[in-house]
């Protein structure tokens, strides 16, 4: 694994060839590229130009003043993808929870030039905010993230999934936080998130388990026939709960597009 610095966010990356695709893989809220490590052990990282990002705010990248609302970051990460990929082949993307918004947003942005979209249970319905929504309860940033750091601790004693993303919450800023709580809620109300990544023309697929995802989303995906992929008894964490499969079938699917 490999490390650069692109416009202040700190991205993971493999050894890179220009000949081949790339896969940019997106955390969700409150997280970080470490819930991605074991991509560079995988297929993937043997057949296309992995890069990892740590989000503003988020793991080791600190808020980006210029780009502080969560629609702001898909336009800065639009532009680095489109600079770093210039010489490359086509971009994939990977997306998790409530920055599948942002990838979602990447993909309106570069069109032609995405591949292939694995939503790995980005928000769809207004149901599927039950982290991200948690900072607009609280006076401040500091008490959001002094409330929900225990609450996840708890969880972390008794689940493996919460462990890795303690980890990641750890490094949180409280305002990067609050940020993309307050400026993904118009996204989100009335199902906007999940008819804009119904309408995208690339080739998508939506990852979810039926342990978390809820009775609103499932419904939404059959109703609207979005493309998915079940794995039943696996939670929201699908490349920390079911890794060796995950990396498998993003490969498999990708290989199928060449």
């Amino acid at each position: 694994m490999k490390i650069k610095i692109l416009k202040q966010l700190f991205i993971r990356h493999n050894e890179l060839d220009n000949s081949r695709q790339s896969i940019w893989f997106l955390h969700g809220f409150a997280d970080s590229g470490l819930v991605y490590k074991e991509v560079f052990e995988s297929s993937i990282s043997k057949n296309l130009n992995v890069y990892v990002v740590d989000l503003p705010g988020f793991g080791v990248s600190p808020i980006h003043l210029d780009y502080i609302s969560i629609k702001k970051q898909a336009e800065l990460l639009s532009k680095i993808i489109l600079e770093e990929t210039r010489e490359q082949q086509r971009v994939n993307i990977v997306a998790h929870s409530l920055g599948a918004l942002i990838g979602t947003w990447i993909c309106q942005t570069l069109k032609d030039k995405i591949n292939y979209y694995f939503n790995i249970e980005g928000n769809l319905t207004e149901a599927d905010s039950y982290f991200s929504s948690k900072p607009l309860g609280f006076d401040s940033a500091i008490e959001f993230t002094e409330a929900f750091e225990k609450e996840i601790f708890e969880k972390a004693k008794s689940e493996e999934r919460y462990k890795r993303y303690y980890s990641s919450l750890r490094f949180a800023n409280p305002e990067g936080m609050r940020n993309w709580s307050l400026s993904s809620q118009e996204y989100v109300a009335g199902n906007k998130c999940g008819y804009e990544f119904k309408v995208l023309s690339c080739k998508k697929l939506y990852i979810w388990g039926d342990v978390d995802t809820s009775a609103d989303t499932q419904a939404f995906i059959k109703t609207h026939e979005i493309p998915n992929r079940l794995y039943a008894g696996v939670g929201h964490w699908h490349m920390v709960e079911n890794s060796e499969f995950f990396y498998r079938d993003i490969n498999e699917e990708i290989l199928k597009t060449r």
